[in-house]
């Protein structure tokens, strides 16, 4: 084997690492958090959408409004190049 081919192979065995971006750190502490918080927050709590009320437990409607927003931000994600 030349020692271009070894350079080579070891390029591709780089390359197929992932690296932990800062953004997957951040991603990662506010997703902690949020269960944390939600985690923290149990009691019941009065919900209203429209012309519906509802009383849930605050952690429900917390842990709903958190899966919304990782909806949102997901269908809006764009992926930079």
């Amino acid at each position: 084997m030349t020692d271009r081919n070894k350079v080579k192979g070891a390029n591709a065995a780089q390359q197929g690492r992932r690296r932990v971006t800062v953004r997957q750190i951040i991603a990662i502490a506010l997703a902690i958090l949020a269960v944390i918080f939600i985690a923290q927050n149990r009691q019941e709590a009065n919900v209203s959408l429209l012309f519906i009320t509802v009383t849930l437990p605050l952690w429900i409607t917390l842990a709903c409004a958190t899966v919304v927003g990782i909806a949102v931000g997901w269908l809006f994600h764009r992926r930079s190049t």
